[in-house]
C-alpha cells in the first residue's frame, strides 16, 4: 500500500458491475471485506489475493444477491484466517447464503459470526485499532425485525449503514439504506446537523430509497442537502442494469449539493454511444470487471464500460486522497468531445 506513513488504510470501492463490494486494506497483509460482490464478478477475491492475509471482519450488509453472491468463494479461500463474521436476519435463515455456507462448513474453520446491528440509537463498533474504527449505525434490532414485517424488500428496508472513522475522516457505506434508515440516524444526531463524511458508497445503486415514487425526488433532496453532507459520492453500478440505475433524482440531488460524483461504470443515461466512450479510456485501477475491449450482451448492448472503474481512496487521520483522479478528469474531458455524450453527474447546461 503506498503512502504508508502518511495513510493509514486504502479503501476499495470495487468495480464489480451491478452490485456492491467494499475492501478496506489495513496494511500487513489485514483487511476488512464489506459485501463481496454479484455472480459473474471476481474482482473481490483478486485484490484480496493480491495484499491480504487476514480478514479482520467479513461484513455482508444484507442478503442480497448482488451484495453477498462471492461468500463461498471468500470464506473458502480464507479457513482460519477470518477473525470476525457479521451480517444480518432480514430473510429465512434458509435463504441467507453466510448462514448456508457456514453451517455446511467444518466448525473450527470460521468464526461463529455475530448479527450485524447497532445498540439502539448508538454505533455499536466493529473492528479497531489505533488509528481506525468501523461502526455500525444501522439498523439497530427493532429496525432489523420491522423490517421483516414490510412490503417493502426487508433486505434494503433493514440493510446496514457503516462509519470508517480515521482520526477526522470519514467514509459512509450506504449500502442500499432508504430513506427511512436515513431518517432515523439524522434523528439521532444532535442538533439536526447534517452528517459530514469526506466520501459515501450512494445508497441503492442510485437507485430509489423512497417507497414513494410521488417523493423520491424530494427525498434524494433531503438526503444529500439535510442529513448527510459528503464531498464525494461512489455510485456502484452496472452498464447495462434494468433497473435505471443511477437515477436522474439521485445524480440532480448530489450535483446541486456540490458533492463529487465518482460512477464505478458508463451506462446509457450519459451516453448512447458506450462502444466510443470505451475507447477513450485511458487508466484503470485494477482489479475492475470493465474491460478496455468491446463486450455486448446477447442483444447488442455494451456492458462493463468503466466511468472512474474501482475507486481508491487513501485515509489519513487529516486527509485522503482519491487515488488517478487527475487521469480520470483528463479522460473525463475526452468523453466530454463525444458529441451524445451528457452526464447527470455534472451541471446541465
Amino acid at each position: 500500500m503506498s503512502g504508508i506513513e502518511r495513510y493509514k488504510c486504502e479503501c476499495w470501492f470495487l468495480d464489480v458491475g451491478q452490485g456492491s463490494s467494499n475492501v478496506i486494506l489495513l496494511g500487513n497483509g489485514q483487511a476488512i471485506v464489506i459485501d463481496c460482490g454479484p455472480k459473474g464478478s471476481s474482482q473481490t477475491l483478486k485484490l484480496l489475493k493480491q495484499h491480504v492475509d487476514v480478514i479482520e471482519a467479513f461484513i455482508i450488509s444484507h442478503n442480497d444477491s448482488d451484495h453477498d453472491f462471492n461468500t463461498s468463494s471468500i470464506l473458502a479461500a480464507y479457513p482460519n484466517a477470518i477473525n470476525k463474521i457479521f451480517f444480518l436476519q432480514d430473510r429465512s435463515p434458509k435463504n441467507i447464503r453466510v448462514f448456508a455456507v457456514l453451517k455446511n462448513s467444518k466448525e473450527d474453520l470460521y468464526p461463529t459470526p455475530v448479527r450485524l446491528e447497532a445498540n439502539g440509537g448508538a454505533p455499536r463498533i466493529l473492528f479497531s485499532d489505533s488509528n481506525i474504527e468501523l461502526s455500525v449505525i444501522f439498523p439497530d434490532i427493532m429496525h432489523n425485525l420491522d423490517a421483516q414485517t414490510s412490503k417493502v424488500s426487508a433486505g434494503n428496508k433493514t440493510s446496514a449503514v457503516l462509519k470508517l472513522s480515521c482520526g477526522c475522516k470519514r467514509i459512509i457505506y450506504s449500502s442500499d439504506a432508504t430513506f427511512e434508515a436515513w431518517q432515523f440516524i439524522a434523528s439521532q444526531i444532535p442538533n439536526s446537523k447534517p452528517l459530514s463524511c469526506d466520501v459515501i458508497s450512494v445508497s441503492h445503486h442510485g437507485g430509489a430509497i423512497s417507497q414513494s415514487d410521488s417523493k423520491e425526488t424530494q427525498h434524494q433532496h433531503q438526503l444529500y442537502h439535510e442529513i448527510i453532507n459528503p464531498h464525494y459520492a461512489v455510485v456502484s453500478v452496472g452498464t447495462h442494469n434494468q433497473y435505471g440505475h443511477p437515477s436522474k433524482a439521485c445524480l440532480c440531488a448530489l450535483r446541486t449539493a456540490g458533492v463529487k460524483v465518482l460512477c464505478t461504470q458508463m451506462t446509457e443515461c450519459c451516453s448512447p454511444g458506450l462502444e466510443s466512450i470505451r475507447a477513450l479510456r485511458r487508466f484503470r485501477s485494477n482489479p475492475s470487471r470493465s474491460t478496455l475491449r468491446q463486450n455486448l450482451t446477447q442483444s447488442g448492448k455494451s456492458k462493463h464500460v468503466a466511468c472512474y472503474g474501482s475507486v481508491v481512496v487513501e485515509v489519513g487521520s487529516k486527509q485522503i486522497n482519491v487515488k488517478n483522479i487527475e487521469y480520470f478528469m483528463s479522460d473525463f474531458k475526452a468523453f466530454s468531445s463525444e458529441s451524445n455524450f451528457t452526464p447527470m453527474c455534472i451541471e446541465e447546461s
